[in-house]
């Protein structure tokens, strides 16, 4: 793959800043160093007792409209084999470039070379098997913003902000309003010219009702860029431990598996 060129690095972070947002990384890493090395009794307090494990691949293609503009499909089903849950959501999203280039990146994946991209979206989540679950159609309006930096050791950290408005179906719940604020570390590898990214996030679910904090997720993935036709592809595999911290706390794990194409 070629690498695309760079034409300005507004990204990039002053020592003051830098100090500061690898600061709270460390911070971050500490604090769940911290509780994953306590007590076995502590962690089980913190993380609750552990739920069924879930599975949710993700099928996405890319169409480029133009410089700083495309729009995206998405295919997300989700499977929690234990409880007997078969979801699957369908999504559209518009995506823009709102601000210059950051980096020089192999990966196909235009957004990761800007410093900030925004993305408008509109999905329906399909309910086929509610399981033990029960049932819940939900329609969501999502709105994305997400600036990255440059860190020392070709480090990017992004601060990924997504809220949805939902509207749920069925019998279910109703409208109900979520934040999702995620912080991401990763790095990009040049092997033999193929894009190899490494990465590690943390998040935080913020919903209405009930209005306050319902779900933490940790999560370590990579991803691999290859060339098969079109732009480009990647495949990323991930997993998450997901902590429900409302009605009751528990915790989950999740396994994902994300392949996108770039037209």
């Amino acid at each position: 793959m070629r690498k695309h060129s760079v034409v300005a690095r507004p990204g990039h972070l002053a020592p003051g800043t830098i100090r500061l947002v690898t600061g709270t990384i460390w911070r971050i890493a500490l604090v769940a160093a911290a509780v994953l090395a306590g007590e076995p009794s502590h962690a089980s307090d913190f993380f609750g007792p552990e739920t069924s494990t879930s599975w949710q691949p993700e099928v996405d293609a890319y169409f480029r409209l133009a410089d700083g503009l495309r729009i995206q499909a998405q295919v997300q089903p989700y499977l929690v084999p234990a409880q007997q849950v078969t979801q699957v959501s369908f999504g559209v999203y518009g995506a823009w470039y709102v601000a210059s280039i950051l980096r020089d990146i192999l990966s196909p994946d235009e957004a990761k070379r800007h410093a900030v991209d925004m993305r408008v979206g509109i999905l329906y989540n399909a309910t086929f098997d509610p399981g033990t679950a029960g049932p819940g159609n939900v329609w969501t309006l999502q709105v994305e913003l997400t600036p990255r930096y440059s860190l020392p050791l070709e480090l990017v950290v992004s601060v990924r902000n997504r809220i949805s408005f939902n509207w749920a179906t069925d019998g279910a719940s109703g409208f109900y309003f979520r934040y999702r604020g995620r912080l991401q570390l990763e790095r990009e590898f040049d092997v033999a010219k193929v894009p190899v990214t490494p990465f590690v996030n943390v998040e935080f679910f913020w919903q209405q009702p009930p209005a306050m904090w319902t779900q933490f997720r940790m999560q370590g993935g990579l991803q691999v860029g290859f060339d098969a036709f079109a732009r480009g592809q990647t495949v990323e595999l991930n997993y998450s431990a997901i902590t429900s911290l409302q009605p009751s706390r528990s915790w989950s794990s999740q396994i994902g598996l994300i392949l996108s194409s770039y037209f």
